[in-house]
């Protein structure tokens, strides 16, 4: 197998804001694969599900030509128009506080990305109402720092002294999809799982 096939991007990742930049960061640095994190200026502004179309229309998303120029580790099969891109997801995290329930169910149902050319590689992520109450649901710790709550940092998944012992870089987001399996309100596992996969 050539170096490129090891090496490629696996997924492209739009974050609503920091706190999702944050989690994708952690999966990115303690799983060592190969992903990318789209956010708005590291997650400061948050991306709403109704600028959505913005984002996707604009010179990084637009086509499938502007996308490769962005993320050039992607891998591509194909010529001119049957290219396509391989093994690949485009996963698009979004809170649901924000929005109505049309345009709501519209992002989970894939309905508001039918006619963009990723369709096909589009996953939307939801979490209801916000990923702080998922984490919450969850029973996930995780920390605040900062006096401003609108620039507050979140730290998922704090160093922890067992985790170390057992040098595990997987153990505690296997034991965090776990927890999601059982919550109705997100779809959060299946980014994980993905993730984890790509690992192996």
């Amino acid at each position: 197998m050539s170096k490129r096939k090891l090496s490629y991007t696996k997924a492209v990742i739009i974050c609503h804001g920091k706190s999702e930049s944050q989690l994708c960061k952690f999966i990115r640095q303690n799983l060592r694969i190969s992903i990318d994190i789209y956010d708005d200026k590291n997650g400061e502004k948050s991306i709403q599900i109704t600028s959505l179309k913005n984002h996707l229309n604009n010179r990084v998303f637009q086509s499938i030509d502007s996308f490769t120029n962005e993320f050039p580790k992607t891998s591509v099969v194909g010529k001119g128009r049957k290219r396509k891109l391989e093994q690949f997801r485009l996963f698009i995290i979004m809170d649901t506080d924000d929005c109505s329930e049309s345009v709501k169910h519209s992002f989970i149902n894939k309905e508001m990305f039918k006619n963009h050319w990723a369709f096909e590689y589009i996953e939307p992520i939801f979490n209801i109402s916000n990923l702080e109450e998922v984490l919450n649901r969850s029973d996930i710790i995780y920390q605040k720092s900062g006096k401003d709550i609108k620039k507050q940092y979140i730290k998922i998944f704090p160093t922890d002294v067992k985790y170390i012992e057992k040098n595990s870089d997987t153990i505690q987001l296997e034991n965090f999809m776990k927890k999601l399996q059982g919550d109705e309100k997100t779809n959060m596992e299946r980014l994980i799982q993905y993730c984890l996969e790509c690992k192996n």
